[in-house]
């Protein structure tokens, strides 16, 4: 992919660049039998992609995956030869670099990377196969591409495997042993991961109507958002487009795998390893948790935003109160405690924390945001913290405004109310789930009445019309799945068929969920990968009664 050379802040730009990163007709590189576009495209079991390409040379099944505990990734192609095949070889032009991180709203815009790409071929003694390889020292990074076998003749009517093997790493050498081993055992390497997904599977005994959105939500989650930086794991909004950390987005992601397999090591250890990252590599900004920050642990948008302090708390509760384990808990409870007094002594003389953005990452001019604080509340109780009451009797008071709960206010006793409501907001419709208030009470009622027609701002009319933000200006699948929770709130059961029946019209092909799509036919609109919203179907799925976490 070409770099962004774009303006950072055009959003025209920034979105064109984005939505190039997913175009199916961007150049690639690979084998050249693969060139044709395939007949078929399918994930092995919810998980790996796989494609079938039928030329008059044959039939070729390629298959891609990143070997758990290895560095690199390996695709192999099976290979029904019909004719006479001299090959395969592999072609296209590449580069080493670090991801554009094209935001929307971008709060740090990081320095350009600097970059000096230097290419060369090796050839080991005693070896076969000739060694591809990018260095660059500035980056401080290595890439080792190996075909094997290294030169192949295919027989008509005969079957042969060839595979494509790519390391990362930092040093050269270990970087090329890498992808040579890689390379010649990738084929066993691809059965163990079909293997242990599949045990995975089985373990998790999900019933018929869950199997693909919760395999897919959980496929994503550890496969492309979980990036494990020594013996820690950054949680990521995306793998591509996005390969950042939001406590927010992240703690949706683990709640997920935590309602899936709450006892099970392989699921339950991602999150655990999450939490650690958080409390003791993820750096903090004058004490706060910023809005993003890259996997390394740097802050990367140093904006504060209440929500995303509570986050990471929350989980932590979530974590000892599913899995039985309490250590997390016991191991952070000073720390939660911290951050729970440090907010509190953040309170005005009318109760309300403000906060400097929205959990949509915009700029809020009346700081004191409803679903924010519904969260507060709820972090507290989960820590029976005495200050519990004193928050919900504030938030109840002062974001009450022509008889509903205003998304955000400039004061006390709902000044300068702003009435809007948006997909990013789950604490409102958690609400009544979380107990901190009935799904009677007629201010909740009025809040969502409102939120799902054209008062709105963040509601879009169409064919498909559904809660969105002005974020980006469309329906968002966080709208569909919060009108879900409003449904259950509400025992509406005739709604909520609604909402799910407009998730499957716009999940793209492999099973994900959009940030947003065209109110009018279902087209992404915006990012077409998304943790996020993945994982909420998947926690909803899993549990057809829930109304909050």
């Amino acid at each position: 992919m070409a770099p962004f050379a774009g303006d950072p802040f055009d959003q025209r730009a920034v979105r064109a660049y984005r939505a190039a990163l997913a175009d199916p007709e961007r150049p690639a590189f690979g084998f050249d039998l693969l060139n044709d576009e395939a007949n078929s495209a399918w994930l092995v079991d919810d998980s790996f992609p796989r494609a079938v390409v039928e030329r008059p040379q044959g039939r070729f099944e390629a298959t891609a995956v990143a070997p758990a505990g290895r560095t690199g990734a390996v695709q192999v192609v099976r290979i029904k030869a019909r004719t006479h095949i001299l090959g395969p070889t592999w072609s296209g032009a590449m580069r080493l670099a670090r991801a554009a991180y094209t935001q929307l709203t971008p709060g740090g815009a990081l320095p350009v990377a600097a970059s000096d790409n230097r290419v060369s071929l090796h050839a080991p003694v005693g070896s076969e196969e000739t060694i591809f390889v990018i260095e660059d020292a500035l980056l401080g990074a290595t890439a080792a591409i190996v075909q094997w076998p290294p030169h192949a003749e295919i027989a008509a009517g005969t079957e042969a495997t060839a595979v494509f093997a790519i390391a990362l790493g930092r040093d050269l050498w270990t970087t090329m042993r890498e992808a040579r081993d890689l390379a010649k055992h990738a084929e066993a390497l691809l059965d163990e991961a079909v293997a242990e997904r599949r045990r995975l599977w089985s373990g998790l005994d999900l019933p018929d109507g869950q199997v693909r959105a919760v395999r897919r939500a959980v496929g994503y989650a550890i496969d492309c958002a979980a990036s494990r930086i020594d013996d820690v794991v950054a949680m990521l909004a995306d793998h591509e487009i996005l390969p950042l950390v939001w406590t927010r987005d992240a703690y949706y992601v683990c709640r997920a795998l935590l309602a899936v397999g709450p006892r099970d090591p392989r699921l339950a250890s991602v999150v655990s390893d999450f939490v650690r990252w958080t409390f003791d590599v993820a750096e903090r900004v004058d004490g706060w948790w910023p809005r993003a920050s890259l996997a390394s642990g740097r802050a990367k948008d140093p904006a504060f935003q209440l929500d995303q302090q509570l986050y990471p708390l929350l989980l932590v509760a979530d974590h000892t109160r599913l899995t039985g384990d309490p250590s997390l808990r016991d191991r952070y409870a000073e720390a939660c405690r911290r951050t729970l007094a440090a907010l509190l002594d953040k309170r005005t003389a009318f109760g309300l924390i403000p906060t400097a953005e929205t959990p949509a990452d915009d700029p809020l001019a009346q700081p004191y945001h409803f679903s924010s604080h519904v969260l507060l509340w709820r972090a507290l109780d989960a820590f029976d913290h005495s200050a519990a009451d004193q928050v919900r009797a504030a938030t109840l008071r002062h974001f009450t405004s022509h008889g509903r709960f205003a998304y955000a206010v400039a004061g006390a006793d709902g000044e300068n109310a702003r009435q809007y409501h948006d997909a990013n907001d789950f604490p409102t419709v958690f609400a009544p789930g979380w107990g901190f208030c009935p799904a009677d009470d007629p201010r909740w009622r009025a809040t969502i009445a409102f939120a799902w027609s054209e008062r709105n701002e963040g509601y879009f009319e169409g064919a498909l019309g559904g809660l969105g933000s002005v974020h980006t200006r469309h329906p968002w699948p966080l709208g569909d799945l919060q009108e879900i929770v409003v449904a259950r709130a509400t025992r509406d059961a005739e709604r909520e068929r609604r909402a799910r029946e407009r998730l499957v019209r716009v999940e793209t092909w492999d099973g994900m969920l959009p940030e947003a799509y065209d109110e009018t036919n279902g087209d992404v609109a915006s990012r077409h990968w998304f943790a996020w919203p993945v994982a909420v179907r998947a926690l909803l799925e899993r549990d057809p009664m829930l109304t909050a976490p």
